[in-house]
């Protein structure tokens, strides 16, 4: 038969057992909290380098229509470069 004191003894085992639930609980999402800032920091640094490229891609290519079709030795390469890493850099946005 459960006496009131078993009674009481079980409820304060499990407020603290809910209690250090909580915390772990807490503790967590504080983790995740500074994970989803970190990601957020590198989204933005990721687009960032996607806007630069961007222009040094335009400015590539204006200069390049620019010279009457006529490019310096790289040049071809260096814009492919450029569209590689933006399409890494968009990969890694998506993910």
């Amino acid at each position: 038969m459960n006496t009131l004191t078993d009674r009481l003894k079980a409820v304060h085992e499990q407020v603290s057992r809910l209690a250090r639930e909580h915390q772990a609980l807490r503790t967590k999402a504080a983790e995740l909290e500074a994970d989803v800032r970190d990601q957020h920091r590198k989204v933005d640094v990721l687009r960032a380098r996607v806007t630069e490229l961007e222009r040094e891609n335009e400015v590539l290519r204006k200069g390049r229509s620019a010279g009457g079709g006529t490019t310096d030795p790289g040049t071809k390469e260096r814009i492919d470069e450029l569209v590689n890493e933006i399409d890494q850099c968009l990969a890694l946005l998506k993910a």
